[in-house]
């Protein structure tokens, strides 16, 4: 373990409230902490770069499984629905992480300011990616966090911090895949359109063909390319998306199964709960009492 890494160790530690996900005075920047082992908790990860400072997870996307390290980034270029799984973490070393959220707008900006060539790729990249611990994205995941001891330098600071950050992941071993997701016409980036039209619309019946002419796409070269970026079908994306939903509106709402079925799409209870329950493992209302119990994990929202 480097120094660095122990220094954030120390600041993840100093700045931790509470066990589960924690929100900090950045908006985009948020911290996890378990002391215990996690069984499979389906969520859905947002646009972030993720560093696993201490502990081992396994990510599950559809039929693709990534395993992280202590000091191993985690890039998510799309919202991407996945199944995460503490493997180590205990009272005297718990699993820690940073999460910081990416803006796709000002990625895209800055590659174009970069006027870099785009490097060739032959054919469409997985959605998720882990990347070998880099020391200088180590130092500017460290000044988030001391960031958060002098809220008077974040006006100033933030930006700078924002940019370097997404400057340092463009020139990094991911910054070939990421580029994919931000040029227009890749089929890359056609499919990371497709999976926010999925997401505006989730609650609604899925038409291919009206998706694979809003990006210029045969059905078939579609559905290949949608099943090479994430693992999944559109549909079975979707289905991800609603239950994740439904989950959450549930446990922050207070809706019954039946009320969330309906909010989120679907004209039957009985076959959301069973849909349910295949995905988290047991029925829905059962679900929900166990995780009030608990201090929530879920890492992103659909709307």
């Amino acid at each position: 373990m480097t120094t660095i890494q122990e220094e954030l160790i120390h600041l993840v530690n100093r700045h931790i409230e509470e066990p589960g996900l924690n929100d900090t005075v950045l908006p985009e920047l948020k911290l996890m902490h378990s002391t215990e082992n996690s069984s499979c908790s389906p969520t859905i990860y947002s646009p972030m770069l993720c560093l696993l400072v201490q502990g081992e997870k396994r990510i599950t996307a559809g039929a693709r499984e990534l395993m992280l390290n202590a000091g191993d980034f985690l890039l998510v270029p799309v919202m991407m629905p996945v199944v995460g799984e503490i493997l180590r973490a205990s009272e005297e070393k718990p699993y820690m992480g940073i999460s910081i959220a990416l803006d796709l707008k000002e990625l895209t900006d800055l590659l174009i300011a970069m006027k870099e060539p785009p490097e060739a790729i032959t054919k469409c990249p997985y959605c998720i990616r882990t990347v070998s611990s880099d020391e200088d994205m180590l130092s500017v995941f460290k000044r988030f966090l001391t960031l958060l001891d002098h809220p008077e330098d974040i006006a100033v600071m933030l930006p700078l911090l924002r940019r370097e950050l997404m400057y340092r992941l463009l020139k990094s071993p991911a910054g070939v895949q990421l580029r994919q997701f931000l040029l227009r016409d890749t089929q890359a980036n056609r499919i990371s359109k497709v999976v926010e039209m999925i997401q505006q619309r989730y609650r609604e019946p899925i038409r291919v063909q009206e998706l694979a002419d809003m990006v210029h796409m045969s059905q078939s070269s579609l559905f290949n390319a949608f099943k090479a970026v994430t693992s999944m079908t559109p549909l079975q994306f979707q289905k991800q998306l609603r239950l994740n939903e439904a989950r959450r509106i549930m446990l922050q709402d207070g809706l019954d199964a039946s009320a969330a079925s309906y909010r989120v799409g679907y004209e039957s209870p009985s076959h959301f709960n069973r849909e349910y329950s295949r995905l988290f493992g047991i029925p829905p209302m059962t679900d929900i009492s166990r995780l009030r119990g608990h201090k929530p994990t879920m890492e992103g929202r659909v709307s």
